[in-house]
């Protein structure tokens, strides 16, 4: 009776149960839309401005939060947990932020205009994943599969996949990687 009062459908119930006790990322308000690098081989972007992970990837933007994945269509949410990223967000190398250094910046239009076309021709491998020549010459950055990856898992992930890593990140290249508490 307490249901139909309240409005709640069957499929409210599960979801509400399904959310209670997971945190909700801080909000983050972007001075201006961010600037993106693409992590080699992969075809994720992410926002090396900040001290937490944000990444964008198949006209969608994660953040892993604690020990739960969240997705939202817009980079400043609203953000919605999520079981499980698409399986190339759990197997970033762990020093993608290292790596990339010295990569392109793509201004967000320019990335929200054309990433479908980028994949869909290969751009990215093209055009030595964003990278200067020079660098990649000058030892600045290895190529990403003659480094060892092991992938960014963590227990960021949902879906009960864990190695142990504390909680919030990966922990990759000298740089945490998660919210700062």
């Amino acid at each position: 009776m307490l249901l139909l009062l309240l409005g709640f459908s069957g499929t409210g119930i599960a979801e509400v149960r399904i959310n209670i006790g997971i945190p909700v990322p801080p909000p983050f308000v972007f001075a201006a839309p961010p600037e993106l690098v693409v992590i080699p081989e992969t075809y994720v972007y992410y926002y090396p401005d900040v001290d937490f992970d944000i990444f964008f990837y198949g006209g969608y933007w994660y953040r892993p939060y604690r020990a739960y994945w969240f997705r939202s269509a817009n980079y400043g949410g609203p953000w919605v947990h999520i079981e499980s990223p698409p399986s190339v967000l759990l197997g970033l190398p762990p020093d993608y932020r290292v790596i990339t250094r010295g990569g392109r910046h793509i201004p967000y239009g320019e990335l929200h205009r054309n990433w479908r076309a980028w994949e869909r021709g290969r751009y990215w491998e093209h055009n030595n994943w964003g990278r200067l020549e020079h660098e990649r010459h000058q030892g600045v950055a290895p190529p990403f599969r003659e480094r060892g990856h092991g992938g960014y898992g963590g227990e960021v992930h949902g879906g009960g996949r864990s190695n142990g890593r504390s909680e919030g990140g990966h922990g990759g290249g000298g740089h945490e990687g998660h919210e700062r508490h």
